[in-house]
């Protein structure tokens, strides 16, 4: 049997296909966490491996203090031991272990409140920018709803302006096909002709947005212009899937359905989607409808 460490390589190459690079790097650090506790219990190999394992890491977790002095979280729990599990699963899969861990319970937590944007804040946010190139970005993950992975991934042949459309690679590859208004039709167009050509990309540069320097746009460098942003208007803790939340929320606001709203953002499950369903303030509600940002 191979050791916990061997088949790690290959299952996060795996997964780099389907999550974002933090994802990938906060899954890597979750692993190799687990290898060393497991090693430090006379564990060597994967097939060696238990649920009692797992339960104990379990109870090691909610024991050791995080990063600030507290202990950890229940939702930190959880998404370790989620990482765990799903690694675990595709050992089996892989013929490293006979042990099957599909089953093992993870601790059930309490959905967390979805934090959104109001109008007037969105408003702001959007006006941040000084250049196109941000302003479409900023623009594109709140009317699109985009994830930041989808936003890095997109590329010049996926905006159709003669169609107002824009392709999406989702989680698993999965596609998915937005429409955009006629006014960030011509905002594009504008990017296409005058922006992005003086920044200078080389000629088999495929890549939507680009950078200083003509490469495709960093993956920390899409957090970067929202941050920015948000800073220039007074903004805090204003992060890229903040204005994804903030699109859904105000999207079933509007009197869009769950299946929808789904469909829009891509969820696999329409659980993810129905967390988006907390009551809300009902003069916001008329502030959106009245005077939604992005209206044509």
């Amino acid at each position: 049997m191979p050791s916990t460490r061997e088949p790690l390589e290959s299952y996060l190459a795996e997964r780099s296909l389907r999550v974002s690079p933090g994802s990938l790097k906060s899954e890597r650090f979750y692993l190799e966490r687990f290898s060393q506790f497991l090693k430090s219990l006379g564990v060597d190999e994967v097939g060696s491996v238990s649920p009692r394992h797992l339960e104990l890491y379990r109870r090691h977790l909610e024991t050791i203090p995080g990063t600030r002095g507290k202990k950890a979280s229940l939702p930190y729990v959880r998404t370790n031991l989620s990482a765990c599990r799903l690694f675990l699963v595709w050992c089996l899969g892989a013929g490293c272990t006979l042990v099957d861990f599909q089953s093992y319970p993870l601790p059930k937590c309490r959905p967390s409140e979805i934090r959104v944007l109001t109008v007037d804040q969105l408003r702001k946010l959007l006006e941040a920018p000084t250049n196109l190139r941000d302003s479409l970005i900023l623009e594109s993950f709140y009317t699109l709803g985009l994830r930041r992975v989808e936003s890095y991934r997109l590329d010049l042949a996926d905006v159709r302006l003669s169609r107002g459309t824009v392709r999406v690679t989702g989680k698993g590859g999965r596609e998915r096909i937005l429409p955009i208004s006629e006014r960030m039709c011509r905002l594009f167009d504008t990017y296409f002709k005058e922006v992005r050509p003086r920044l200078s990309p080389g000629p088999t540069e495929a890549a939507l947005w680009v950078s200083k320097l003509g490469a495709r746009l960093g993956y920390e460098s899409l957090r970067a212009v929202v941050r920015r942003s948000a800073a220039k208007v007074g903004l805090h803790g204003v992060y890229p899937h903040l204005l994804r939340h903030s699109c859904a929320t105000h999207m079933l606001e509007g009197g869009a359905s769950l299946q929808q709203v789904q469909a829009f953002l891509g969820h696999d499950d329409l659980a993810s989607t129905e967390r988006y369903t907390h009551p809300s303030d009902v003069e916001v509600l008329r502030e959106i409808l009245r005077a939604r940002p992005l209206r044509d």
